[in-house]
């Protein structure tokens, strides 16, 4: 694995991302965002490139791998497909604190932060925010570019739809699916499956009327 890294994105969610790389022994670069006023003022005493300065570089012959410094689940998307498009490798990240069983499978560009649970045979795809402190029991799925907030707990065998998010505290019972693009708000206890596209809230979890939305 390259051990020296450049972090995209260069927010708040970026500086996590850049602590878990380093607390996993990574060696930080920089970080890269599209935004010129962050490249303009820089980031603690690393420099942020634009992406196009950083393709471009030697780097002393061997480019340091990406690692996904991006909270916005389409937005990661993207970068994703650029930066793999680039010839880049797209680092999968994990906080040394983490417990990932050995027979659970972790997607490019996933980063997994302190104190994450992944227990036997779960799958978590590409580029996946498993943020701190959750839980991904036994035999689950969790679909490209979702995000579990800090505290959530997905029960054994649920489901996980492509770029869903799970908010601060969020619960998933067992064996429940949750569709692609489904919004679950801070701690919602779904127990029943969510169609596509659905922002659901509440305790048990019912979708957000047009209203309130």
């Amino acid at each position: 694995m390259n051990r020296r890294v450049l972090v995209f994105g260069a927010s708040g969610h970026g500086k996590v991302v850049a602590d878990v790389a380093s607390a996993a022994g990574l060696e930080i670069l920089g970080f890269v965002d599209d935004d010129p006023e962050r490249r303009k003022a820089g980031l603690w005493d690393l420099p942020v490139l634009g992406w196009e300065e950083a393709r471009a570089r030697r780097w002393e012959g061997q480019r340091p791998a990406i690692a996904l410094g991006i909270g916005d689940n389409r937005a990661r998307e993207r970068v994703f497909e650029r930066v793999r498009a680039s010839g880049f490798e797209v680092l999968t990240v994990v906080h040394p604190s983490a417990v990932v069983a050995i027979r659970a499978r972790l997607g490019a560009g996933t980063v997994v932060m302190a104190l994450v649970a992944v227990n036997p045979d779960a799958k978590v795809s590409e580029g996946v925010i498993l943020n701190t402190g959750c839980v991904v029991e036994h035999d689950c799925r969790v679909g490209r570019f979702a995000h579990l907030s800090p505290n959530g707990a997905l029960g054994g065998g649920v489901e996980i739809g492509d770029r869903a998010h799970l908010g601060l505290g969020a619960m998933v019972l067992p064996l429940v699916k949750v569709g692609s693009d489904v919004r679950v708000g801070a701690g919602a206890v779904v127990t029943k499956d969510v169609p596509p596209g659905t922002t659901v809230v509440g305790m048990p979890a019912k979708p957000l009327s047009p209203r309130s939305a």
